[in-house]
């Protein structure tokens, strides 16, 4: 059996060597311009969208529990920026079965500061 011509010689070398650079070339190509991720960074990007998410549902609530509170939001004013954060995670434990953490703590803060500067210029 006759191999093809593409296949002997110095063409066999020339024709391997393109495939070579051909994948190198696309895999360069789609990791840097294609949007292409390893395993580990798409599992990144995976939790910090659902982070993401959950805090886009649960800070209004948390705000809403925090405002609701008797006094809350005397010592929220009387309190410092730095401080902020603690007090609310004082007042609320949990929203919605998710325990309140620095992060989250530090979403609601901003929520409540949001809130009052509202209701600050209606009336």
């Amino acid at each position: 059996m006759k191999m093809p011509d593409i296949l002997q010689g110095e063409a066999r070398t020339r024709f391997l060597q393109g495939i070579a650079f051909g994948a190198v070339g696309a895999i360069t190509i789609g990791f840097f311009w294609g949007g292409w991720v390893t395993g580990g960074t798409a599992k990144t990007m995976t939790a910090t969208a659902e982070t993401n998410g959950r805090m886009s549902v649960l800070v209004p609530i948390c705000v809403a529990q925090f405002t609701a509170a008797e006094g809350a939001v005397a010592k929220f004013k009387a309190a410092g920026s730095y401080s902020r954060d603690n007090l609310i995670s004082e007042y609320v434990k949990t929203v919605a079965a998710t325990s309140m953490d620095h992060s989250f703590a530090r979403a609601c803060a901003v929520g409540v500061e949001a809130e009052l500067s509202k209701t600050a210029t209606k009336s």
